[in-house]
């Protein structure tokens, strides 16, 4: 069997006239926003009420152990919050190829302004009739009560960005020029590849270490902790077991049974097998996004590229990669012929 050749694949991405896309970046962006003018509001309403220097951090204990005056204050507020908005927003622009993570980044942007905000919100109450703010402390409830704000925002933002209508099925078979298997009438097949990185293992190792390093000099209760939270499943999920059967592409980490995805035979239009430099085209390892194309990318080299119905590619870096893209034409091929 001759090798699939490579079909050009379009990298435009989606029309951004897409009204999901617009209110989901504008949710992003503009969230963050009004939680700052909130703040400000609380701010100006208890001003008359505040001591001339807050209590800006609580200890573990609950006792307040650091300070600012009330300018330092609105500015780390409004500056950490206005920022993180900027940061999301570009971020739910630049995910827009992939649309349940767009809607799951919008809904995060939200949960984390209305945090940062209710927790600002809540330390200028605890200052508020304060003379001495080394006096000032918070109780649970008033930590609990922002966590509950927040996981409202956060669902509230998950509906408000709406879902993606499904995309429409594919309605013919792949195109006469792509490359099929030859299958007998009821004949079952499948394929299966393993593929791994040489590049994530180290930098979730990397990051392991660094939470390691972190919280034995500095302390646990920084950065040490979502260090190693983040650096323990980039150092697991760095193997993957791509699968072609009967019910599309699917890619499971090698490790753990989920997060499995899976790319049904009725969305795809084509399935081909290109080179993929990682750094060039997706612009590092691991799940990437961007312009008009998602995957898979676990190393540089021979991957499948399947074009799907709404127009973007969705790609995988595996060995024997042309063999899975003609039995991927060959099972669509079956899935839309009556009879075959």
């Amino acid at each position: 069997m001759a090798p699939a050749s490579p079909t050009p694949v379009s990298h435009n991405p989606p029309k951004q006239s897409n009204p999901l896309y617009w209110r989901r970046l504008l949710l992003a962006s503009l969230t963050a926003p009004v939680v700052g003018a909130a703040d400000v509001g609380v701010y100006l309403r208890l001003r008359d009420r505040l001591p001339g220097r807050l209590a800006t951090h609580i200890g573990s204990g609950g006792a307040a152990d650091g300070f600012s005056g009330h300018g330092g204050f609105l500015t780390t507020a409004l500056v950490l919050i206005l920022g993180i908005g900027l940061l999301f927003g570009a971020i739910v622009h630049w995910v827009r190829a992939a649309s349940g993570l767009q809607r799951g980044m919008t809904a995060v942007g939200c949960a984390l302004y209305v945090f940062i905000g209710s927790i600002f919100a809540a330390l200028l109450l605890a200052n508020a009739d304060v003379d001495d703010p080394a006096s000032v402390n918070m109780s649970g409830w008033q930590v609990g009560i922002p966590v509950l704000i927040t996981a409202a925002a956060g669902g509230l933002g998950w509906l408000v960005a709406g879902a993606e209508p499904a995309p429409a099925p594919a309605d013919s078979p792949p195109p006469a020029r792509a490359v099929r298997l030859s299958l007998a009438k009821g004949e079952v097949a499948s394929w299966s590849r393993p593929v791994g990185s040489r590049v994530l293992p180290l930098v979730g190792l990397a990051t392991v270490v660094a939470g390691v390093v972190v919280g034995s000099t500095v302390g646990w209760g920084g950065v040490a902790v979502p260090l190693l939270l983040g650096g323990v499943p980039v150092a697991l999920l760095t193997g993957a077991r791509v699968t072609v059967d009967r019910r599309g592409l699917i890619v499971a980490p090698k490790v753990l049974p989920r997060p499995r995805l899976t790319i049904p035979l009725e969305r795809m239009v084509e399935a081909t097998h290109r080179e993929v430099d990682a750094m060039r085209d997706f612009g590092g390892w691991g799940y990437r996004v961007t312009g008009g194309a998602s995957g898979v990318i676990l190393r540089s080299g021979d991957a499948v590229s399947v074009r799907l119905t709404n127009g973007t590619e969705f790609a995988v870096t595996v060995d024997d990669a042309a063999t899975a893209a003609a039995l991927l034409n060959s099972l669509a091929d079956r899935e839309r012929t009556p009879g075959a």
